[in-house]
């Protein structure tokens, strides 16, 4: 039971952190981001502007249309590139 236990959680509380943003399909939404994160490279779509939520300190949490969470967990260690796309909906 305890292997079935963690495996729902790990599930659950899927959530990627991003590390670098690749590019972003455009500046408007809906609009297609191309990120690597801490479990590989993936894309997504970010419907709304709002769907970028601000948290403590300098973290953001960014939902996908998907209904994914994506973390930063600090948003000033991204690279230059990934900083100044990010900006574009901040």
């Amino acid at each position: 039971t305890r292997a079935v236990l963690e495996d729902e959680l790990r599930q659950r509380e899927f959530r990627p952190v991003i590390e670098r943003i690749g590019a972003v399909s455009t500046f408007a939404t809906p609009s297609i981001w191309t990120v690597d994160t801490d479990r590989g490279s993936t894309h997504f779509t970010l419907k709304a502007e709002e769907d970028i939520r601000r948290l403590q300190g300098a973290r953001l949490l960014i939902t996908s249309e998907d209904g994914v969470c994506y973390e930063i967990r600090d948003r000033w260690a991204l690279d230059r590139a990934s900083r100044r796309l990010l900006e574009r909906f901040l």
